[in-house]
């Protein structure tokens, strides 16, 4: 209205007129005949207004000097908001959503020719707005009716977010809705069986749906639900989590037939039910295991099962048999079995003791592991058996070798063929894997390295060692990363480097700040023929909370392996100390806390360490050479709670709550070691000085024999903040003896010595 009011008053007079607007329905904006003097409506100057719902009109104009043509102005309208959503009805991929129409004003009024937006999205943080929506259709509603919309293409076991807004013809919509909150059903439970039938319970197993499930339960009606004829009771069993792979339904009556139903539950407690099937309790004899699990240790090629004995007489033990096939053989009752004895059907006795776990260790990857469980008594009666299978697997090993190459509007990847596990278990025919072992590889790009919001950009087969892709833009740097999956594609996969299109290599931490930057000129060290072990590297970033606590609230290691084997490539060292470590810190309530304390009850090893004010001379970072953590420095950012060091090493940080100077600062245990034995041996055979230098002053050194003559020049050491001597003068190796240092920078010097050993 208020867009109304100033447009007339700019058509009547000279300034706005002096009514406050009105909402729709109510008076007149302007008065009918208002009086205008000094630059407003004057005299008998009048304006007569006709009033809708949905417009205004001038009927009629008279004034000094003035005319204004008849006509009609459109009033903004906006509808109602829904004031409830709920799901009336819903499967694995759908989602039958109603509500009660609102009105063109809250419940008053029609909506002729108006649009409903639907908008519904499976990440909680969504932000909705009436103008973002996936889904716009139009309609006509009166206010009260029920209203009625089916989502479809849902995941299955997925909690969706939904609003819907009423819009008017104009397509003006209401301002809100409320929002609904609905899960989808899990997939059904995949390839149910019945694993075990005794005189009081039945049990089923079956294997994981495809996107999992929050549980499973099993139903018992001996009246098929009602269907059969009236009454009889129903028993339930339900399972405590998604993980479980079979179901005992106890408390039956011994030679009755009992009709199955078993679902997969969604967060809700709501179960997609599959088939009915129906079997009959046995008359009496050994029971089956109840409430069998289990568990896969990929990196340690081992499964774990566990179950829980029933109470029968004269129970003698379980005998567990595995198999890479199906299991078809059966124990012949009266029989006893040793472990180690194998079936016809190739099935192996692996276990025969009165537990309730057994364990598979050695196991390869990619291949399924097939287990059968039987109960048996004193004079070897077997229940029925209970039989479950297992796929260990791993994803493949994240790309070696990262390359790029930028042409005008495009950057090529490459990188090193891919041809073994996360592990280094090598794929049975490196140049033919199985889907289960490589499938295809994803190309994702990102704006920044902090905090990336990667984005698909293209997929590439399992064959491809390389991919081109857009630059969308030469004038600002673009991040790109290749993902190597398996057919799985479970959200499990190796860590993958990053590039820029400027040609520098990360590696990030699982913080998703905190990384490893190896500058273009050095890049080339991940390449198979510019290392020293001969092999494309891949290096992954790992955060080490375990090494958290007191003065140390920080700590991660960036490990390079070689490929395919996952080798450790040590010892490795960049050309330069032009690569960046930086390490991120966590504030909370202005105290600087060990690194994901956020999320834990602080205990005593866990107590703040620093005041976030003081970062910058209470935080220091460290470097683990192999015996002992060495003092770094490093350069505090106390606005990206970053410390970064200018190094060439890789390996295990730290940031350390330390005391530091606000100047040029060195002490003895910046000296690597004080005995040097240049023989070339790897050991020893170079000291280096580290030093805090905050200001960036330039600095030097020299090494002196006790005679005062000078031996050589220090050099730049493997971070930036240090220097080196390598034992030698003129490349030759020097005498054995005491030699004196001296670093020199912002007008001191600091001395000291150091002996050589031959």
């Amino acid at each position: 209205m208020k867009t109304v009011a100033l447009a007339l008053s700019a058509l009547l007079c000279a300034a706005p007129a002096v009514a406050e607007p009105k909402l729709i329905g109510g008076s007149e904006s302007i008065p009918r005949n208002a009086v205008c003097a000094g630059g407003q409506l004057a005299g008998s100057a009048s304006a007569v207004l006709n009033n809708a719902v949905a417009e205004t009109g001038v009927s009629s104009f008279t004034g000094a000097g003035l005319n204004l043509y008849a006509g009609l102005m459109n009033l903004a309208a906006q509808p109602g908001s829904v004031t409830s959503l709920v799901a009336v009805s819903k499967s694995t991929g759908t989602m039958a959503l109603a509500w009660t129409a609102p009105g063109l004003d809250g419940f008053v009024g029609s909506v002729p020719n108006g649009f409903y937006r639907i908008d519904t999205s499976s990440d909680p943080a969504h932000v909705f707005d009436p103008t973002v929506y996936v889904t716009e259709f139009a309609t006509s509603v009166v206010p009260g009716a029920a209203q009625y919309d089916t989502l479809t293409a849902l995941a299955a076991d997925t909690t969706y977010y939904t609003r819907i807004y009423l819009a008017d013809a104009r397509k003006m919509a209401a301002e809100t809705s409320a929002p609904g909150r609905e899960a989808t059903f899990a997939n059904l439970p995949a390839a149910p069986v019945l694993s075990g039938v005794s005189f009081s319970s039945v049990t089923f197993a079956w294997a994981l749906p495809n996107g999992g499930a929050q549980g499973f339960d099993l139903d018992a009606s001996s009246t098929d639900f009602g269907t059969l004829f009236p009454g009889g009771t129903i028993t339930s069993s339900q399972t405590p989590n998604g993980l479980s792979v079979t179901l005992t339904v106890t408390g039956l009556a011994p030679g009755t037939t009992y009709f199955f139903r078993l679902g997969s539950l969604n967060w809700q407690g709501q179960s997609n039910f599959t088939t009915v099937i129906a079997t009959c309790t046995l008359p009496g004899g050994a029971l089956p295991i109840q409430n069998l699990s289990l568990a896969g240790g990929p990196l340690a090629h081992q499964i774990e099962l566990a179950w829980s004995n029933p109470s029968f007489l004269n129970p003698a033990g379980v005998m567990v048999l595995v198999s890479t096939t199906a299991i078809t053989a059966a124990p012949v009752g009266g029989t006893p079995y040793a472990v180690g004895f194998t079936f016809p059907d190739g099935s192996l006795v692996a276990a025969n003791a009165a537990s309730t776990t057994y364990a598979a260790s050695g196991l390869p990857l990619d291949t399924t592991e097939y287990f059968s469980l039987y109960s048996k008594d004193a004079s070897y009666s077997y229940s029925v058996a209970v039989s479950t299978f297992f796929v260990l697997d791993l994803p493949p090993m994240a790309p070696a070798g990262l390359s790029t190459q930028v042409n005008g509007s495009s950057i090529t990847l490459s990188w090193a063929p891919v041809t073994s596990s996360l592990d280094g278990t090598s794929f049975r025919s490196p140049l033919a894997p199985t889907a289960w072992e490589l499938d295809h590889f994803n190309i994702y790009r990102a704006t920044g390295i902090v905090n990336s919001n990667w984005v698909l950009v293209g997929t590439a087969p399992f064959s491809a060692t390389g991919f081109t892709a857009a630059i969308p833009s030469p004038d600002f740097d673009y991040f790109y990363k290749v993902v190597s999956l398996d057919a799985f594609d479970a959200g499990v996969t190796d860590a993958a480097m990053a590039a820029d299109t400027l040609g520098s290599l990360y590696v990030v931490d699982s913080d998703q700040v905190s990384r490893f930057q190896i500058p273009p000129a050095l890049a080339a060290t991940v390449l198979a023929g510019g290392n020293a072990t001969g092999n494309p590297l891949l290096v992954r970033a790992q955060d080490r909370v375990q090494d958290l606590g007191g003065r140390i609230v920080k700590s991660v290691q960036w490990s390079p392996v070689q490929s395919p084997s996952d080798a450790a490539a040590a010892p490795f060292q960049l050309a330069a100390p032009n690569g960046l470590a930086v390490l991120h810190y966590d504030i909370v309530s202005g105290q600087i806390v060990a690194s994901g304390a956020k999320a834990l009850a602080q205990g005593p090893s866990l107590k703040p360490a620093v005041v976030a004010g003081d970062a910058a001379s209470g935080l220091g970072a460290y470097w683990f050479n192999g015996q002992d953590y060495t003092r770094l420095y490093g350069k505090v950012d106390p606005s990206a709670q970053t410390v970064q060091v200018q190094s060439s090493l890789l390996g295990n940080y730290q940031i350390r709550s330390v005391l530091r100077d606000a100047g040029f600062a060195f002490d003895l245990s910046g000296i690597s070691n004080k005995a040097l034995t240049p023989n070339g041996d790897g050991l020893n055979d170079t000291v280096v000085f580290t030093f805090d230098n905050p200001k960036d002053s330039a600095f030097s050194g020299k090494i002196f024999d006790l005679r005062g003559a000078l031996i050589a020049d220090l050099t730049l050491g493997p971070v930036a903040n240090s220097l080196m001597w390598d034992g030698k003068s003129n490349g030759r190796v020097v005498p054995r003896g005491v030699y004196i240092y001296q670093i020199q920078a912002e007008g001191r010097t600091f001395s000291g010595t150091v002996v050589v050993i031959r």
